[in-house]
């Protein structure tokens, strides 16, 4: 199945909202779970703004791009400068992009606590310093 840019903006931003109707009504591991998948369709709209229209991308950039791995999907982008720039010019985004970094598709076997998922959805969701409002700067 094809995703568009748009496609997957929209679902990151989807993933997102889920996750904090997920948390309000205390299903703490899926809130968790759902708001880490958020991110990872933000970064991947990032990657599909690189794909020019009317041209076959490489085959192996495609395959790498279903990977789970935040690292990678960073890299893929082409945004491990930016992050770098925004970490050290920003501390709460550091400490914002380092909880959301401990994030793994694994966690879907984990019972995640009450903390740790506001956590989370702080670290992405802040409109200020959040994970996901840098993620839109660049998707």
């Amino acid at each position: 199945m094809a995703m568009t840019r748009l496609d997957l903006q929209r679902l990151a931003q989807i993933k997102f909202d889920d996750a904090i109707l997920l948390l309000a009504n205390q299903r703490y591991c899926n809130a968790y779970y759902l708001a880490g998948y958020a991110v990872e369709m933000a970064l991947k709209a990032c990657i599909a703004r690189q794909i020019r229209q009317e041209e076959i991308p490489d085959k192996a950039l495609i395959e790498k791009v279903f990977t789970h791995e935040y690292g990678k999907l960073i890299g893929l982008s082409g945004l491990s400068a930016e992050l770098k720039n925004a970490q050290d010019s920003d501390h709460q985004f550091q400490a914002y992009w380092g909880i959301t970094a401990e994030w793994s598709p694994n966690d879907r076997y984990a019972i995640i606590d009450s903390m740790s998922a506001e956590l989370l959805l702080t670290a992405i969701g802040d409109p200020e310093h959040g994970v996901l409002r840098w993620i839109k700067m660049h998707w």
